[in-house]
């Protein structure tokens, strides 16, 4: 590659995925009360709130909204 003038740039590109659709990180919207994980409520719900009926008990207090 490099014997050719090519970076991985050039081969691969900038980046997998769609272009423009990045979201960056999130913010911990749930805490487990007992260990102190916290869950951003994106992708797949981790153990400790899997199967609660509402979440409501397990949300951050005082978050700033945008």
């Amino acid at each position: 590659m490099a014997a050719y003038g090519y970076t991985p740039q050039d081969i691969f590109g900038r980046g997998r995925g769609r272009p423009g659709l990045s979201r960056g990180a999130s913010t911990a919207k749930y805490r487990d009360p007992a260990s102190s994980a916290t869950w951003s409520g994106r992708g797949r719900a981790p153990n400790w709130i899997r199967d609660a009926r509402n979440r409501d008990r397990f949300l951050i207090r005082n978050q700033v909204t945008a």
